[in-house]
């Protein structure tokens, strides 16, 4: 009888408590962020021994505002996931332009350092070596060809000096063999009139 009385008693308390909530207004809401809440839900729950008993509207506005939440969450996540695909394809192109650049900077390095010579690059300390070498072969040259120039003038003029010595000489013994002849020629002539003279 006690039992019976007890459960009756547990069963008008529990039609009470569930008659009151059923007149509260709704705990949950769209407002506030999804722990605030569970939070709100939590706290307007009524204790049932170690249970909190909740109202299922509650329970179903909760879910779907959870939903909504994650609903929300995979759309910015899906937007996030584009703009980082977009800005992936964009490092790519900065990295691929920056790679040109680079290239580019290094064509353009190689061609500053170097220099066409005869067809070939060449270092420009190495074209620098070339050049001061061939103009100083150039100028050992034109050295040796000035000495060699005025040893020719000299040795010109001493053979010219010479040459005007044989012809006087020359012009002497010519003078020498022509007085010579014409003296041999009277004493010829001299000797021919004795012997064409009659003799007594």
């Amino acid at each position: 009888m006690r039992l019976y009385k007890a459960i009756f008693f547990f069963l008008l308390f529990g039609m009470q408590v569930i008659a009151q909530d059923a007149s509260k207004p709704s705990t949950a809401s769209k407002n506030g962020t999804i722990e605030n809440q569970f939070d709100l839900v939590i706290q307007k729950s009524n204790n049932y021994q170690d249970f909190k008993v909740v109202k299922k509207e509650d329970l179903n506005l909760l879910k779907k505002n959870s939903m909504d939440s994650i609903a929300k969450f995979k759309t910015a996540l899906n937007e996030l996931k584009v703009k980082f695909s977009s800005h992936d394809a964009i490092v790519k192109g900065l990295n691929d332009s920056l790679q040109v650049v680079k290239t580019e900077l290094k064509e353009l390095k190689s061609a500053q350092n170097n220099v066409d010579f005869l067809g070939t690059p060449v270092s420009k300390s190495s074209y620098n070596l070339i050049m001061w070498g061939t103009v100083s072969v150039l100028l050992l040259f034109l050295i040796v060809s000035l000495f060699q120039m005025r040893s020719a003038k000299s040795n010109s003029k001493s053979a010219h000096d010479e040459l005007g010595k044989l012809e006087e000489e020359f012009d002497d013994y010519k003078r020498k063999a022509l007085e010579k002849e014409q003296k041999l020629g009277r004493q010829l002539q001299d000797e021919i009139n004795k012997q064409s003279k009659p003799k007594k």
